[in-house]
């Protein structure tokens, strides 16, 4: 046997230790202790397994250290466009709101304080959650409507029912009606998802009844998905993705039970729903509940991923990498490909980036 085909073998071998590894490590890699109540989304990972993690990430590396290569360096292949991205505060339990460019290149800090805000679907107003009212008054959580540089908040407050509060939510595609999660304390029987009119926030419809979340219109506006939990779904805070028809009807679950938490976010076309399944993995599926299948993430060890959305051309996802008490916003296409980091700030939790349509 030659020198180099001892050192051939010697590489092989060395792939099928890392390989092994890598199989065995890869549910602890990605173990998130993530649960959400009502307007509390403190996300993190426990100290111990960061630990074993880093540990392993660490083995991982000297393994491939040894390995010769040969790989051409790839040209990097940026995102453009506008994304609105929340700092999430675990203390206050919302978010200081900015705008970043989709390279990371710039960042615009827009001054309010919300626990949601997305886009409308023209991108020339954000739709927010009017916590500080809420804070202020006393009053039921409502939404508000301010300009793409922060300023000019506009309450969505005409509804009468003084109990209701109106959370997370999304706007119909033609701009004329809101849905959103909505809860009366002390009333679990209220909960579910309801519909306003996004003149005013009144003209309330119920849409469904249950312990459900952060609702999004379809692309054509003709369906509704949405985050549902029930009592003895495992693991702590996870539940599925439900689809219904705007009208009330259809209403049909896409998702095992235990498969999701928040959020979740459709394709442009509308063909794929993105979510997260338990822990830090992201995953797509069709609206009728097939081909559902994981987004392969080659994220660093100890990081995990959540919050999904899709860029307006469909090219793109880009999602919240968590690492214990530090979140920043990552992208990649949808098949995992061109994965790369957007936001780089030490000691925050950059989190619910959403692309400017």
């Amino acid at each position: 046997m030659t020198l180099d085909d001892r050192a051939r073998l010697a590489v092989e071998d060395i792939q099928l230790a890392v390989d092994r590894l890598e199989r065995e490590t890869r549910g602890p890699l990605e173990r998130f202790d993530r649960y959400r109540e009502r307007r509390q989304r403190d996300r993190r990972l426990a100290a111990g397994a960061l630990a074993a993690i880093v540990a392993l990430g660490a083995l991982l590396f000297a393994l491939r250290a040894l390995q010769p290569d040969r790989s051409v360096p790839a040209t990097p292949v940026l995102p453009t466009g506008v994304l609105l991205v929340g700092d999430w505060n675990p203390k206050g339990q919302e978010a200081t709101w900015s705008t970043v460019s989709a390279d990371g290149s710039q960042r615009t800090d827009l001054g309010f304080r919300a626990t949601c805000a997305r886009w409308v679907p023209t991108g020339d107003r954000i739709l927010i959650t009017n916590d500080t009212a809420s804070e202020r008054t006393g009053g039921p959580l409502r939404p508000a409507i301010v300009q793409p540089d922060g300023t000019g908040l506009v309450p969505l407050d005409g509804l009468t029912d003084p109990g209701l509060n109106l959370g997370c939510g999304d706007m119909s595609p033609d701009g004329s009606l809101l849905v959103a999660e909505g809860w009366v304390e002390h009333a679990p029987s209220r909960s579910g998802i309801y519909e306003v009119r996004a003149s005013d926030g009144n003209g309330l419809i119920r849409l469904t009844e249950g312990h459900d979340s952060v609702p999004v219109y379809a692309p054509d506006g003709t369906q509704v998905a949405f985050f549902r939990t029930k009592v003895g779904t495992t693991p702590d805070g996870a539940g599925a993705i439900f689809v219904l028809n705007t009208n009330g009807t259809g209403l049909r679950r896409v998702t095992p039970w235990g498969w999701a938490f928040l959020f979740e976010s459709w394709s442009p076309d509308g063909q794929w729903i993105a979510f997260q399944k338990p822990y830090g993995q992201l995953y797509l599926v069709h609206p009728d509940g097939s081909d559902l299948h994981q987004v392969p993430l080659a994220l660093p060890a100890g990081m995990g991923a959540l919050d999904p959305e899709w860029s307006p051309d469909g090219e793109w996802l880009v999602f919240t990498a968590q690492n214990g008490d530090e979140s920043t916003i990552w992208a990649s296409h949808p098949d995992g490909s061109a994965l790369q980091q957007i936001t780089d700030r030490s000691g925050v939790q950059d989190t619910q980036a959403d692309w400017r349509p």
